[in-house]
C-alpha cells in the first residue's frame, strides 16, 4: 500500500481521505476505492458553494463556543443531550476548515478544543452528565461525538496532547463498559443503538494509536448486539430483514407521535457507519455486507422523492407513504446521516449509485433545511405544508438538526471530485475547481464551468503540466437517460446512466470536455399507488408554492407525459428572483382539451419563508385544480 493511502483525515463521518498531517499507527486492512482530495483543493462556485459560505458565516464562525463548552464544565445533565452539541458543531467546523483552511476558522477550531480540554476530569471523562448519572440517557452517545471531534483535531494538527486526551476519555469509558461491566446493548437510548454508535470512534482510535484494546472493545460491541436485549443489527441485516421490521412497533398506518414504530433511523445508521470502519480494520466481509444491505433496503423502502426519510426519526416504510399526512416527516438529522452513510459506501466501493443518492439528498432535503442566512435549520422536511424552524432543545440555544445539518453540507466538497487508482473521479458537477494528485504523482487542476443543476450542460477543462496520461471518470446520473459527452468536439461512446464513464487519454491544457445531461422533466408516479404525481428535472424535485402561483381557470387538469414519463416543461429564465433558484412551467391539459401551464419551483426553495405565505406541495393530485393547486394543504404543525 503506498504511503499516501495510509494517511487518513478524520472528519464528521470518520476517516475521509488523505491528509498532510497525522499518520495512522495502524493502517486499515481494507483500503478505500475512492480517496478524498487534499484540504483546500476543491472550491465550489455555484449553488452549493454559496450555501456552504452562508453556513460558514451564519453558523460555523458565529457559534458561541462558551455556550457549547459550558455544560461540560458544569455537568448538569441526567437525561438530555447537551453532550452532543460540541462534537457535532466541531466536526462541521473541521470540515469547513478542510474546505477553506484560513486563519479565522483555525482560530475558532483551536479555541473550541482548548476550552473543551480544560473541562476534562482527572479520571479522563469529558461530558455533561453528573457523576451519579453517567452511562444514563445520552451520555455514551455524547462521548462518541467528543471522541470524533478530538480525533478530527488530532488528524488536523498531529498534537499528541489531544490524542492523549481522547485516549484517556476512551479509557475511562472502558473502565465502565465491557466484559464483566456494563452491557452497552442495555445502556442509554433505543435498544443500546445510541451508546453502541461509539463503535466508530473506537475503531478510529485504534488506528490512530495502535492500541488493540480499542479494537477488542469495538468487536465486543458488535458481539453484544446479539445478546437477549441487544439490537441484533448484524444478524438482522445479514438475514435481509427490512429496517422497519428490525424492531417491533405500532402499526405504521396509525397516525400519531409513535407512528414511525421503534426502528430509530439516526442511531441505527450511525451504528452501521461504525460497522464499516470495523470492516476496514478487520476485513470481516459480513460487516460490509450488512451495511450494504441496510443502505439498499433504506433506499428501496424508506427514502422519499427528496432523498430523505423517517417519521419522527423512525423508519416508517416511508417510500410508499409519501402522499400521506405522515407526522414529523423527515428529520434533518436522518437526512444528514443517510448522506454520510452513502459517503462511507461511496469511498469504500467506488459504486456511483451512492453518489446518485448523495446528489438527490444534497440538492433537495439538505439545501431545503438551511435558513437563508445560515443561522438556523429546520427540524423536519415535509412534502407539503410549511417548513418550520427547529425548536431550541436542552435549555440551550441549540438543536440536534441545527448542529447536524452543517456536517453534511460541509462534507460535499470532499465528495465532489475524488480520485481512484486511475485518476480523478467527478461525482458532483458544481462549477468550480479541483486540484488532484494523479497516480504518477503529478498534480492537475480541473476547471468545471456551467450552471448545474439549473442547466444540464457542463464544460470541464484540465490544466496540466505538459501532457499527462490518466483516466478521468465522470458519474453519469441514473436519471440522465441520454447523456452526450464530447472531448474536443468528438462524441464519446458507451455513455450509460448509473455508471462512471472513464475517459482514458493523454490530457493537456487546452483540451475541452463537454457534458450535456438529459434534463427533460419527468413525471414520477407515487410509489404508494395513489393517483398523485411529482415532477423532477435533473437532480431537482419541484413543488407548487404559494408565492409562485399563477391561477388558471381551465377546470380539472392533468400533467401529460410520454410513455417514458417525460414532460415538456419549460424553464423560467428569471427564476422568480427572491423566491427560488429554479422555476419551470409544466404543461396542463384540461378535461375539455384546453391547455395551460403550472408554475413550479425547486423543492429546496419552496417553503423558505418558514411561514404560511410559502405553503407548498410536491405530490400533485390528478386531476388537480390549476386555479388552486394548493387546495387542502394546511400549514405544518410539527410536534417536538
Amino acid at each position: 500500500m503506498p504511503r499516501s493511502a495510509q494517511l487518513f483525515f478524520l472528519l464528521s463521518i470518520g476517516s475521509l481521505g488523505p491528509t498532510l498531517w497525522a499518520a495512522e499507527a495502524v493502517p486499515p486492512v481494507v483500503g478505500d476505492v475512492l480517496t478524498m482530495p487534499a484540504p483546500g483543493s476543491v472550491q465550489m462556485q455555484g449553488w452549493l458553494g454559496r450555501e456552504i459560505e452562508i453556513c460558514r458565516q451564519g453558523r460555523m464562525l458565529a457559534q458561541s463556543i462558551p455556550d457549547l463548552v459550558r455544560p461540560f464544565a458544569t455537568r448538569p445533565e441526567d437525561r438530555m443531550w447537551q453532550t452532543e452539541f460540541w462534537g457535532k458543531w466541531f466536526t462541521s467546523a473541521v470540515l469547513a476548515y478542510r474546505y477553506r483552511p484560513d486563519a479565522a476558522m483555525r482560530a475558532v477550531v483551536d479555541q473550541a478544543v482548548n476550552d473543551l480540554l480544560a473541562t476534562q476530569t482527572p479520571d479522563g471523562y469529558i461530558g455533561t452528565y453528573k457523576k451519579e448519572a453517567e452511562l444514563k440517557g445520552w451520555d455514551v452517545w455524547g462521548r462518541k461525538y467528543t471522541l470524533l471531534g478530538l480525533l478530527a483535531y488530532y488528524d488536523l494538527t498531529g498534537e499528541a496532547r489531544v490524542l492523549e486526551a481522547a485516549r484517556r476519555h476512551a479509557d475511562y469509558t472502558l473502565t465502565q463498559i465491557g466484559p464483566g461491566k456494563a452491557d452497552i446493548a442495555t445502556l442509554g437510548m433505543w435498544t443500546g443503538m445510541a451508546a453502541s454508535s461509539i463503535l466508530e470512534p473506537m475503531v478510529l482510535l485504534y488506528r490512530r494509536t495502535g492500541e488493540k484494546r480499542y479494537l477488542d472493545f469495538a468487536q465486543w460491541i458488535v458481539a453484544q448486539w446479539e445478546g437477549p436485549k441487544g439490537p441484533d443489527l448484524l444478524r438482522k441485516a445479514l438475514a435481509k430483514t427490512a429496517v422497519f421490521d428490525m424492531f417491533p412497533g405500532p402499526d405504521p398506518s396509525k397516525k400519531g407521535y409513535m407512528a414511525g414504530g421503534m426502528s430509530k433511523a439516526y442511531e441505527m445508521m450511525s451504528c452501521y457507519e461504525g460497522l464499516l470502519e470495523l470492516y476496514r480494520s478487520t476485513g470481516q466481509a459480513p460487516y460490509r455486507q450488512a451495511a450494504e444491505w441496510v443502505a439498499g433496503n433504506i433506499s428501496d423502502t424508506e427514502i422519499t422523492a427528496i432523498g430523505s426519510g423517517s417519521s419522527w426519526e423512525r423508519w416508517c416504510r416511508g417510500r410508499t407513504r409519501q402522499t400521506e399526512d405522515v407526522p414529523e416527516w423527515m428529520e434533518t438529522c436522518v437526512g444528514v446521516t443517510w448522506l454520510k452513510l452513502n459517503a462511507q459506501l461511496l469511498r469504500l466501493t467506488g459504486e456511483p449509485v451512492y453518489a446518485d443518492r448523495i446528489e438527490l439528498s444534497a440538492y433537495n432535503s439538505l439545501l431545503a433545511a438551511q435558513k437563508t442566512d445560515g443561522t438556523w435549520w429546520c427540524h423536519y422536511n415535509p412534502l407539503e405544508g410549511s417548513r418550520l424552524p427547529a425548536p431550541e432543545q436542552c435549555n440551550m440555544h441549540a438543536n440536534c438538526c441545527v448542529a447536524n445539518g452543517p456536517r453534511a453540507l460541509n462534507l460535499l466538497p470532499a465528495l465532489a471530485v475524488m480520485t481512484d487508482a486511475q485518476g480523478p473521479v467527478i461525482n458532483l458537477y458544481e462549477a468550480g475547481t479541483a486540484t488532484v494528485d494523479l497516480p504518477s504523482g503529478q498534480k492537475i487542476t480541473l476547471k468545471i464551468e456551467g450552471d448545474y443543476p439549473r442547466s444540464g450542460v457542463v464544460e470541464i477543462a484540465p490544466q496540466c503540466p505538459g501532457t499527462q496520461p490518466f483516466a478521468l471518470a465522470l458519474r453519469i446520473p441514473g436519471w440522465s437517460q441520454a447523456t452526450d459527452v464530447r472531448v474536443n468536439g468528438q462524441p464519446q461512446p458507451d455513455v450509460r446512466p448509473g455508471a462512471y464513464l472513464r475517459l482514458t487519454r493523454a490530457w493537456k491544457t487546452g483540451d475541452g470536455l463537454r457534458v450535456a445531461f438529459d434534463f427533460a422533466a419527468r413525471r414520477i408516479r407515487d410509489p404508494g399507488q395513489s393517483t398523485r404525481v411529482a415532477i423532477q428535472r435533473g437532480p431537482l424535485v419541484f413543488a407548487v408554492e404559494r408565492r409562485a402561483l399563477a391561477a388558471q381557470s381551465i377546470g380539472p387538469a392533468t400533467i401529460p407525459a410520454d410513455a417514458d414519463g417525460r414532460v415538456q416543461a419549460v424553464k423560467v429564465e428569471d427564476a422568480l428572483a427572491g423566491v427560488c433558484q429554479v422555476a419551470i412551467d409544466v404543461p396542463l391539459t384540461g378535461a375539455d382539451g384546453r391547455r395551460g401551464t403550472l408554475r413550479m419551483i425547486d423543492y429546496a426553495s419552496a417553503g423558505h419563508t418558514w411561514a404560511e405565505d410559502s405553503l407548498f406541495r410536491v405530490w400533485l393530485p390528478q386531476p388537480l385544480d390549476p386555479s388552486d393547486p394548493l387546495s387542502g394543504v394546511a400549514p405544518s404543525k410539527a410536534k417536538h
